[in-house]
């Protein structure tokens, strides 16, 4: 006969060799696992709430610090965007007014002052001939190519080394111009006409008191360059001399300083004969 002995916890055993019944086996397990388990919530380490509030203000602290720092760098970023924005505009602006001061040509400034600069110049290059003479009392010309030319546009007819300025009175047609005013004096045939834009350049502040540089053209103004300390314009003649007659003028000289950065642009402009 073989015998065969099964496993057994060392209750279990010590409680079958004294006779103790399966119920009491269990009430005594379950005994000794509630003393564990109390044993072990008694020696683990907890958190105090003095130590919780302290954790919490710490890292308050260093979030603050670090909301502090974020936001300085971005108005850091912010300005510096400004800044190359602002240099951007002034220098496209500066490079618009010497591109319509180099259209206009010498003898075609009518204001020259330090903080304003005026001119007629053909800015976009509209130009026609004349294919039938026009009697003086005439009020059309007959020209080759009228279309886009807008009502109320001031326009030059040329010929001979003589100058006729006129005003449309209305839209240019395919091959017709006419005028406010009737003629006071008779226009050949091949007669050169012009398109010309009354142009002008001055500072001025808005109602914060900020100074800005604009661009007037034929009666409309826009902002060229916005927030500058200080704008002025300045004029030569041929021998290198100052001089304040529009018609002596054959450079023009444009200073602006930016009010924040300290930037001083300078543009000499001279004009075509």
């Amino acid at each position: 006969m073989k015998y065969e002995s099964a496993p057994c916890g060392l209750i279990q055993c010590s409680l079958v060799a004294s006779n103790v019944s399966p119920l009491e086996v269990d009430r005594m397990r379950t005994g000794q696992h509630i003393r564990d388990t109390y044993h072990r919530i008694q020696t683990e380490a907890g958190i105090s709430l003095t130590e919780l509030m302290f954790a919490m203000a710490a890292g308050l602290v260093v979030l603050g610090a670090t909301l502090q720092t974020l936001t300085y760098f971005q108005q850091q970023f912010m300005r510096q965007q400004r800044e190359v924005a602002q240099q951007q505009d002034l220098r496209l602006g500066l490079e618009v007014l010497e591109q319509e001061l180099r259209l206009a040509g010498s003898g075609s400034l009518t204001t020259a002052t330090s903080n304003s600069v005026e001119f007629s110049a053909n800015l976009q290059g509209l130009s026609t001939t004349v294919t039938a003479a026009a009697a003086i009392g005439q009020t059309a010309l007959s020209v080759e190519d009228g279309r886009g030319w807008d009502d109320r546009k001031t326009i030059v007819a040329c010929w001979a080394e003589r100058c006729e300025t006129l005003a449309l009175a209305r839209d240019g047609q395919r091959h017709l111009l006419t005028v406010e005013q009737p003629l006071t004096r008779a226009i050949p045939s091949g007669a050169f006409v012009s398109l010309l834009n009354r142009v002008r350049y001055y500072s001025r502040r808005d109602d914060q008191g900020v100074l800005r540089l604009l661009r007037q053209v034929d009666g409309g103004a826009s902002v060229l360059v916005g927030d500058i300390r200080e704008v002025r314009f300045s004029y030569w003649d041929e021998n290198g001399q100052a001089v304040t007659q529009p018609a002596l003028v054959k450079l023009v000289v444009v200073e602006v300083m930016m009010s924040d950065q300290g930037i001083r642009a300078v543009r000499e402009i001279s004009l075509r004969t």
